[in-house]
């Protein structure tokens, strides 16, 4: 195949010789010289992951998700929720820590156990009293956390960023989400949306998404929906950081700075992201890139018309390869015509697909960089699938609501991915996402009734479900466990026999005998 070069030299704007003044011209275009050869490129090992060591000392999910929300973020929460109240009036408003924590097990109890309204919580009805929701915390306790629950400092908000409201919560949550993910080297990019259907400058209406309406988080995922960094969309001005890339590679760009340096990481994307200048801009920082090209994108290089191509057959391919780059381009005759940008692989080793054909399944071919494609593109979507299952279901009217309660499910779903990473997650009684979240819930809600100054009326005694499972993050903490007398006699849980006492923390019954094994022994 003949030698071309479709590209042309860097234009330099001449100097006007006119006298008069004139506006600045604009910058000049930088068009890469390519050369396109019908060649492929040597495909790269598959990069594996190993377990980080900060996952093997943790047994329960309540270790894994304060990994996340720690006492430094609760007292966040705590000091502006109150400086919140005090400005509105609330002078005598207090909060604690362990009120947070109740609260947000609330929140977190709506996801997957929602009721219509709220307040059906504590409603004493048959069909919809909750002894675990009320016996930790008053409903007019709860509406004063509902009204002024706060994530900012109002009189230090920044003018010139949209989502100051809640932008120290996502600054610490986006630390920490760096800090503790697993060290995943095929990472994916993607959109992420948070529903919201009020009024809002940076409100997005994304056709064919699960979520048509809300804000948009440029997302940076591994396989399994791990967000490693999420950032807010605020407009094309405020996104478009590097002009010569545009918005979408202004975004990939920007993500792949957060990462630890001196790793060697492969990205996908789909073709709002990709194009053959952030190609050539992420192998300069190191890294490789694998997304699908818009067709306007392909910057004269030598492949098949999309007209030629759907007339090939199911599985045809055709491909070529600029040799100053070693950026690859594969056009693909699949459901549709299909075209990839890669740095990582080409066409080899060819795979096979199942696809329906004359009414039977049959054999087609595939290049080995749509295979890697469609095996690590999905994290965003997992990372939907995994917060939509049981997100926050309970909502206000203010526009930065959802924003806070959005990274919350995250840290449910990220300290779920890392539990799964460790010996007690690899067990055979290991939880389940739901029963991970359960987990969660139960201790805050135990924590809160223990603590709680309407645990003594018999309407909110402990829920027995609770005592058969108590979550070891509670027996186990060596704080405030006190034997006191019970007023009629109940089963021990350690030797499992008659006694007159019980726990005051765990609200289980216990010999004076049995509390010292039952605290301790695992």
């Amino acid at each position: 195949m003949e030698d071309r070069n479709n590209g042309q030299d860097v234009q330099e704007n001449q100097p006007s010789t006119s006298s008069s003044a004139e506006p600045p011209g604009k910058k000049a275009k930088i068009v890469v010289t390519r050369k396109w050869r019908q060649k492929d490129i040597e495909s790269k090992l598959e990069q594996e992951s190993t377990v980080p060591d900060f996952v093997l000392d943790k047994d329960n999910p309540l270790e894994f998700f304060e990994m996340f929300f720690d006492d430094e973020v609760y007292e966040m929460l705590r000091s502006s929720t109150e400086k919140n109240a005090i400005a509105k009036g609330q002078i005598n408003f207090r909060l604690t820590i362990e009120e947070v924590k109740n609260f947000i097990g609330i929140l977190l109890l709506s996801g997957y156990n929602s009721a219509s309204r709220y307040r059906l919580y504590w409603d004493q009805s048959i069909d919809t009293h909750h002894p675990g929701v009320a016996s930790c915390m008053t409903r007019n306790r709860f509406e004063e956390l509902l009204r002024y629950f706060h994530a900012c400092d109002n009189s230090q908000l920044d003018p010139d960023d949209k989502f100051a409201k809640v932008r120290p919560l996502w600054d610490m949550m986006n630390k920490r989400w760096l800090k503790n993910f697993p060290g995943d080297k095929h990472l994916s990019i993607d959109e992420s949306m948070v529903p919201y259907f009020g009024k809002h400058g940076t409100k997005q209406h994304i056709h064919g998404k699960p979520i048509r309406f809300g804000y948009k988080i440029w997302s940076l995922c591994t396989r399994l929906g791990y967000l490693i960094y999420g950032e807010p969309y605020q407009g094309a001005k405020t996104g478009n950081t590097n002009p010569d890339l545009g918005v979408g590679g202004s975004v990939v760009t920007n993500l792949i700075s957060k990462l630890p340096e001196g790793q060697h990481y492969r990205f996908y994307m789909d073709n709002f992201f990709t194009s053959l200048r952030l190609l050539d801009e992420v192998k300069q920082m190191g890294h490789d890139a694998t997304g699908t090209l818009r067709a306007n994108r392909v910057e004269k290089a030598l492949l098949k018309d999309v007209k030629e191509m759907k007339k090939t057959a199911r599985g045809s391919y055709h491909q070529v390869t600029d040799i100053n780059s070693s950026t690859t381009l594969v056009r693909y005759n699949d459901n549709n015509i299909v075209t990839i940008a890669s740095t990582e692989s080409g066409v080899q080793p060819l795979g096979k697909v199942k696809r329906w054909c004359n009414n039977k399944r049959v054999d087609v071919d595939q290049p080995h960089c749509y295979q890697l494609y469609n095996k690590f593109m999905g994290g965003v979507d997992r990372l939907d699938q995994n917060v939509g299952k049981y997100r926050i279901a309970i909502r206000l009217k203010r526009w930065y609501w959802q924003m806070m309660m959005f990274p919350i499910n995250v840290c449910a779903n990220n300290a779920f991915q890392l539990y799964r990473l460790s010996p007690a997650g690899q067990s055979k009684d290991s939880h389940d996402f739901l029963s991970f979240t359960r987990y969660i819930v139960q201790t805050y809600l135990i924590l809160g009734k223990a603590s709680s100054s309407i645990a003594k009326r018999p309407e909110c005694k402990l829920p027995m479900v609770l005592k058969k499972k108590l979550p070891d993050s509670i027996r186990l903490d060596e704080k405030g466990h006190y034997i006191v007398r019970n007023e009629t006699q109940i089963r021990c849980r350690q030797c499992h026999k008659n006694t007159k006492f019980k726990c005051s923390k765990c609200g289980v019954g216990l010999h004076q005998h049995c509390s010292q094994t039952f605290h301790t022994s695992k």
